[in-house]
């Protein structure tokens, strides 16, 4: 019965992300990109998340009022993608049907390596200090009806918030998720999410591997070196390392998914994508990025600038800058709130004063 209830979680997060997605990605550049349209929907999912978190968070209010109010928006939203997107999603999915028709060994060979590397990534024995904390976090969440007030490890109250986490609601969206579907907290983030991200990260892989090369031969070659690399390339500070053993921390989410949709992002522009859509999506990841780990204040500002600054000077589009400036903006936000935290010039505590 567990298992069934996490699949069905699976199948929910998808058509959440994908309906989020529809209003950043579906009508645009009059192309129907799939992976595309609920990568960056995973990441408006999150953005809007915290923007109706941590209000409820700081306020000292329990986890089950925004349970109740985060309801709200993803049945509108959802509901709003399917009346106006519902044509444009119909034709994709006969498009798709007639690809797989048409490359039948490209899909059953990406499907088999996605399944497989699902079934491994849940089953794999995960005991780090980082993946126990998170857990326990979403379980101290949801048994104590509070967020973030309760160290996860000793169960004592905090006298201010952690800010390396608390604004990292990712892992409380584990904890809604956990309290509306009495699902396990351990379930939902190793099971759930660690499935989320891996077939997520796949399906952004074929995207690449089908922007570069048209013939389905090619592409599957190069998903599958992709994939080999990726599986073998194992240490302790590789991106490989956290997909494969630590996949739903949000260090992984960053690495394995943020990094990789701004790359296809940036190819999308260099291809010939219309620059206002693309700098739309990008500022939707790079806010969402921001809300699932504090590692997208370092890493995402750079990554940004690397591809999207060179492009602009090199097309000489001196006005995208002010663009990538605004876009990057939400981790240099984050970055200077952290640092001044750590030199202690302010705290969020967890009470009135």
């Amino acid at each position: 019965m567990v298992i069934l209830k996490a699949l069905a979680v699976v199948i929910v997060n998808f058509i959440l992300y994908a309906a989020f997605g529809s209003f950043f990605c579906m009508k645009k550049d009059g192309q129907k990109r799939a992976a595309l349209t609920v990568a960056v929907g995973f990441f408006a999912y999150y953005a809007l998340f915290a923007v109706i978190a941590l209000p409820v968070m700081f306020t000292y209010r329990p986890l089950s009022l925004l349970t109740t109010l985060w309801c709200i928006p993803c049945i509108l939203i959802t509901a709003a993608s399917l009346i106006i997107y519902r044509k444009e999603w119909a034709g994709w999915m006969m498009g798709f049907r007639e690809e797989v028709a048409k490359d039948r060994t490209f899909w059953i060979t990406v499907c088999f390596i996605t399944i497989l590397l699902v079934a491994l990534t849940v089953m794999t024995y995960n005991f780090t200090l980082d993946a126990a904390y998170y857990v326990a976090n979403v379980t101290t969440n949801v048994d104590t009806n509070m967020i973030n007030v309760y160290d996860p490890f000793t169960g004592n109250w905090q006298d201010h918030f952690e800010l390396r986490y608390v604004f990292a609601t990712y892992y409380v969206n584990d904890a809604v998720i956990c309290q509306l579907t009495h699902l396990p907290a351990l379930v939902e983030t190793k099971t759930v999410m660690s499935a989320v991200v891996v077939i997520m990260v796949n399906a952004l892989y074929v995207s690449i591997c089908r922007y570069f090369f048209s013939d389905s031969r090619r592409a599957l070659l190069m998903y599958a070196l992709m994939t080999v690399t990726n599986f073998s390339f194992i240490s302790i500070y590789t991106t490989s390392n956290f997909l494969m053993t630590r996949t739903y921390e949000g260090k992984s989410v960053v690495g394995n998914i943020s990094v990789i949709l701004i790359f296809l992002l940036f190819a999308l522009l260099v291809g010939g994508a219309t620059e206002k859509s693309i700098y739309i999506a990008l500022f939707t990841v790079c806010l969402g990025t921001a809300t699932v780990s504090s590692t997208a204040n370092m890493v995402i500002p750079a990554e940004v600038c690397v591809l999207f600054v060179p492009y602009a000077f090199m097309k000489k589009r001196f006005a995208s800058l002010g663009k990538i400036f605004v876009c990057i903006l939400p981790e240099l936000i984050m970055m200077i709130l952290y640092v001044l935290y750590v030199k202690g010039y302010y705290a969020i505590y967890t009470f009135p004063r």
